[in-house]
C-alpha cells in the first residue's frame, strides 16, 4: 500500500507544462543546498525546510527525526513543526485501521475541524480569483479520502468530501452500496462517527432513499421483479433532495424543494407514455408533443398515472403475457422494449431511473464515460464534476423487440417495432464510437487528414454494423404507411431511405 502509484502524495515525473520543455527536478540540489545552510545558521527555518524536503522525498522518518530535534520559542515556527510531525505520521501510515482513526481522535482532532477565518478584503480578492487556499485540516481529509479508497472503503472515502444526497447525481451501484454499508455499520468509532457520518445530511427517509436507488439500478437490467421488491420499500420517498436558491438584495436562501400534487418527484407520477413511442425527438418539449401512447387497451393494469412500484408490478405483468405466442404476446414484448428504450441515454424518459428530475441535459447523458468501471483514481473529491452511472445495455430493449416482431402479424406494427430496434441498435453505436475515439495529436501536420480518415471508418462501421434494422425497413417494409410517415418525422431516416 505505501508503494501504489495513486497513493496522494505523489509526485508525476515528466510532466511538462510547457509545450516540448523537459521538466527538471530540483529537489537534490535544494536539500544539498538547505543541508550547508542549516549548519551555519541558527534559524530553525532551514531545518524545518530540510524535514519539509525529506517529506517530499517521501523519507517520512528522516523527516521526522528533524522535526524531534528542532527546540524554537517562534510559535510560527513552532506550530509548522507540529503540522509537519502530523503529516508525517499520517501519510506514513500503511493502513487507517479502527486503532489508528482512535488515534486522530486523540491527539488531532483539531486538524478535522475546519475553522471559520475571518478574512480581510485582500484575502477575499485573493480567494475570488484563485480559489480558496486549502488548509491543513482539507489536505489532511484529501489524504484519507485517499486512503479509503484504495483500502476498498469506498462509503466511508466519498463522505470525507461528500453528502449522502450528493449520489442522487451519479448513481453508481457499487458506491451505493459501500456508502449504504457504512450507514448501517453498528459501533462506529468516534473519527467515523464525528467526521464522516455528518456528512450523511437530510434525504428523508434514509432507507426509501437507497431503495428507490437499487430498485433503478434493477429496471435499467429488466429485473423487474427485483424492482419491485425494492419499490416495496421505497413508498415512504419524499422525493429526489434537490435544493432550491433564491437570491435577495442582500443574502442568499436554501430551502428543500417541494415536489407539487402532479410533478415527478423519483417516484410518483409516472405517465403511461412512457410505454409509447418517439413522435420526434425533442426532450425540451412536453412528452405528449414528443411521444404518442400505443394501445394499452388490453393491459388495463398501464394506468394514466403510476408510481414506480405499480410501474415494476405492470412489467411483470407485461413480462409473462410476452411469454405467449399470440398477438398479444407480441404487444406485450413491445411495449417492454418501448419502455427499456424510453428510460435509456436516448430515451425521452432518460431521467426515470437515474435519479435526476427531468430530462434536461447534463452530465448523465454523455456518452463518453462508458468506456471506463469507474472515472475515480484517487477518491471522490469533487465528486459533482464528473458524471458517471453504468451504461444502458440496448440489447435488453433489442431482445424484446426481436419477440415481438417474430409474434407479430401486422406489417405496420412491424415497421414500428423495426424502428424502435433500429433506435436502439443507435445506441449501441454510439457507444462504440464513444469507446474508439480517433488518438491524433493536433500537433501532427496530418491531423485533418488523419480525421477525416478516422471519421470515414467510423461511418463505414456504422453502415456495415449498426443499420440492420434500418435495412430490413427498406427491403420489406418501405411501402408501409409507418415507413413513410417516419421518413417525414426523422430526417436520418429519411437519408437512410433515399
Amino acid at each position: 500500500m505505501l508503494d501504489n502509484p495513486n497513493r496522494i502524495p505523489f509526485y508525476t515525473k515528466n510532466q511538462s507544462y510547457y509545450y516540448d520543455e523537459k521538466q527538471k527536478d530540483f529537489l537534490d540540489d535544494l536539500e544539498k543546498f538547505t543541508d550547508k545552510t542549516k549548519k551555519k545558521s541558527k534559524d530553525e527555518y532551514w531545518q524545518i525546510a530540510d524535514a519539509y524536503l525529506k517529506f517530499l522525498k517521501k523519507d517520512y522518518k528522516a523527516s521526522t527525526e528533524i522535526l524531534e530535534d528542532i527546540k524554537t520559542n517562534n510559535p510560527e515556527y513552532e506550530e509548522q513543526r507540529k503540522r509537519m510531525k502530523v503529516l508525517n505520521d499520517i501519510v506514513s501510515q500503511p493502513k487507517i485501521t479502527a486503532d489508528y482513526e482512535n488515534h486522530l481522535m486523540k491527539d488531532y482532532s483539531e486538524y478535522f475541524v475546519e475553522k471559520e477565518v475571518k478574512k480581510d478584503s485582500t484575502q477575499s480578492d485573493y480567494d475570488s480569483y484563485y480559489g480558496p487556499v486549502p488548509s491543513t485540516a482539507s489536505f489532511l481529509k484529501d489524504v484519507l479520502a485517499n486512503r479509503y479508497f484504495l483500502q476498498g472503503e469506498d462509503g466511508k472515502s466519498f463522505l470525507m468530501s461528500n453528502k449522502l444526497s450528493d449520489l442522487q447525481y451519479n448513481p453508481n451501484s457499487s458506491l451505493v452500496k459501500s456508502v449504504e454499508d457504512f450507514y448501517r455499520k453498528p459501533n462506529k468509532s468516534q473519527f467515523e462517527q464525528q467526521i464522516i457520518a455528518k456528512n450523511i445530511n437530510d434525504v428523508g427517509n434514509i432507507d426509501a432513499f437507497f431503495s428507490v436507488i437499487y430498485g433503478d439500478r434493477a429496471m435499467r437490467t429488466a429485473d423487474f421483479e427485483k424492482a419491485k421488491s425494492y419499490y416495496q420499500k421505497a413508498q415512504s420517498f419524499t422525493g429526489i433532495p434537490r435544493l432550491n436558491y433564491e437570491w435577495t438584495e442582500n443574502n442568499q436562501k436554501v430551502t428543500p424543494r417541494q415536489y407539487g400534487a402532479g410533478e415527478y418527484n423519483g417516484f410518483r407520477n409516472i405517465p403511461d407514455l412512457v410505454f409509447g413511442h418517439n413522435v420526434w425527438e425533442s426532450f425540451q418539449s412536453a412528452d405528449t408533443e414528443s411521444m404518442s401512447a400505443d394501445d394499452y387497451s388490453q393491459f388495463p393494469f398501464i394506468t394514466k398515472d403510476m408510481n414506480k412500484l405499480e410501474l415494476a408490478d405492470a412489467l411483470i405483468q407485461l413480462t409473462t403475457i410476452a411469454n405467449g405466442k399470440d398477438e398479444k404476446a407480441a404487444k406485450a414484448n413491445q411495449l417492454i422494449g418501448n419502455l427499456l428504450y424510453n428510460t435509456s441515454i436516448l430515451g425521452y424518459y432518460r431521467e426515470l431511473f437515474v435519479m435526476d428530475v427531468d430530462n434536461s441535459n447534463g452530465g448523465k447523458y454523455d456518452f463518453w464515460n462508458t468506456d471506463k468501471k469507474t472515472p475515480y483514481k484517487y477518491y471522490y473529491k469533487n465528486f459533482l464534476d464528473t458524471s458517471y452511472i453504468e451504461p444502458d445495455n440496448f440489447d435488453l430493449a433489442i431482445n424484446y423487440y426481436k419477440k415481438a416482431l417474430a409474434l407479430a402479424t401486422n406489417n405496420e406494427q412491424k415497421a414500428r417495432i423495426l424502428f424502435q430496434m433500429a433506435s436502439a441498435e443507435q445506441g449501441k453505436y454510439y457507444q462504440y464510437e464513444a469507446k474508439n475515439q480517433a488518438a491524433i495529436d493536433y500537433s501532427d501536420p496530418k491531423y485533418s487528414e488523419k480525421s477525416d480518415a478516422h471519421q470515414k471508418q467510423l461511418d463505414d462501421i456504422k453502415n456495415q454494423k449498426f443499420r440492420t434494422y434500418f435495412a430490413m425497413i427498406k427491403t420489406q417494409y418501405a411501402n408501409t404507411e409507418t415507413a413513410k410517415n417516419l421518413m417525414g418525422s426523422c430526417s436520418y431516416f429519411s437519408y437512410f431511405m433515399k
